[in-house]
């Protein structure tokens, strides 16, 4: 073989070398795998229940404890499926972060409002998003800020694996891990004692949330400074969870809006864009040219028209096609619409109608044209007139009494 065939041989096998280091000790996340367990052994551990860590609960947080053992006895992670969905992935495509929301439980002493704003009342209780953090990026983050929060409640931030009981906080059971307010502890898997972790977080405070699916770690932030990773090796559909034991109330920030950690805001780890594929609805006043509403104006104008229309005569000799135009009955109205009709024959004594013209004193109908305004020299005249024959009539009576 000549030198350039050895040289090319050994650029070959230097090539693959390369390449097996990265993949081995290196990923794009920076973090080294397959380099001792991925899987943090306080995660998966077991917590053994002794009759001393039992009487450390009260009465209350025992039955709670029972309770959810049982509850996720019947409700393993698995029981029910929390992949996402085809139809699921196409709205968040389509609607971005705002496909995600916080569910809230009917039973539970929490609600939601406006998809992100939790209010807790008293009782322990917790809720969680109706979508999972997806894993299609490298990191997904998102951040909670204490907006309302009294020095005598416990507010968890992390996230858990559904269906989690509703009436416990996450890290207190199974598969959660959650940062706590009060000790700044960190819990996974275990209601009876957690771990120094942080600083404590009251009113005010901004407490973010961190995870890494190819490794399953979980790292927390707090008013912007990232804390050491709180756990690693977790493997399940993991949902951002939520729990206070009191009343309280937290905003919670999935991307719509900046975040106060500046890294995520530089690499983009929200849980998905803050604007989707999908189109907004036409602005007011861009509707011209469309066939359908071209349509419905017109025909609302003709149907309007038909409507208000007075004509003084309606005559048999209109156009007979135009049913739309035509009234049911045909009425002939005078043209001059003031005039006032009288019936031809006398009403009843006790009727309050207005006599005919025939009937009716000569010193009423003059009154009563007085007052329309129609009154002519003649008519003022045989006023007049009547009015004497009358005066003359009730002297003759007067006399003759």
């Amino acid at each position: 073989m000549d030198s350039y065939t050895w040289i090319f041989l050994v650029g070959i096998v230097v090539f693959f070398l390369v390449i097996v280091i990265l993949l081995c000790f290196t990923k794009a996340g920076g973090d080294r795998l397959f380099l001792g367990s991925t899987h943090d052994p306080e995660c998966i551990s077991e917590i053994e229940e002794t009759p001393a860590l039992l009487a450390t609960l009260s009465e209350d947080a025992r039955i709670s404890y029972e309770q959810a053992k049982v509850f996720q006895q019947r409700y393993p992670p698995d029981s029910i499926p929390t992949d996402i969905t085809l139809s699921q992935f196409v709205s968040i495509q389509e609607k971005g972060v705002s496909a995600f929301e916080f569910e809230w439980d009917m039973e539970s002493n929490s609600f939601v409002s406006a998809r992100t704003e939790i209010q807790f009342f008293n009782g322990e209780s917790c809720v969680q998003t109706n979508l999972p953090l997806p894993r299609n990026q490298d990191v997904y983050y998102w951040e909670a800020k204490m907006y309302e929060k009294p020095p005598n409640t416990t507010i968890s931030v992390g996230v858990a694996t559904k269906p989690y009981p509703h009436f416990r906080l996450p890290g207190w059971n199974k598969h959660s891990v959650a940062y706590f307010s009060n000790t700044g502890h960190k819990h996974f898997n275990n209601p009876f004692y957690g771990k120094p972790y942080g600083a404590t977080f009251q009113e005010g405070d901004v407490v973010g949330v961190g995870y890494r699916h190819r490794s399953g770690t979980i790292f927390f932030t707090r008013n912007g400074r990232r804390l050491d990773d709180a756990c690693t090796g977790l493997r399940w559909n993991l949902f951002p969870t939520i729990g206070a034991n009191g009343p309280c109330q937290v905003h919670v920030n999935l991307g719509q809006m900046g975040f106060v950690f500046v890294e995520a805001n530089v690499k983009k780890w929200g849980l998905a864009p803050m604007h989707g594929t999908l189109a907004p609805p036409p602005a007011y006043g861009l509707e011209a040219g469309s066939l359908l509403l071209e349509r419905g104006t017109t025909a609302a104008t003709s149907s309007t028209r038909a409507t208000f229309r007075h004509p003084s005569t309606y005559d048999s000799d209109d156009d007979d096609d135009d049913d739309d135009e035509q009234p049911l009955i045909q009425i002939d109205i005078p043209r001059n619409g003031n005039a006032t009709r009288y019936p031809q024959y006398p009403p009843p004594e006790y009727s309050t109608f207005p006599r005919s013209p025939a009937m009716i004193p000569p010193a009423i109908a003059a009154a009563a044209r007085y007052d329309s305004g129609t009154d002519t020299e003649d008519n003022i005249s045989a006023s007049s007139t009547s009015s004497s024959s009358n005066d003359s009539f009730l002297g003759n009576n007067h006399h003759q009494s």
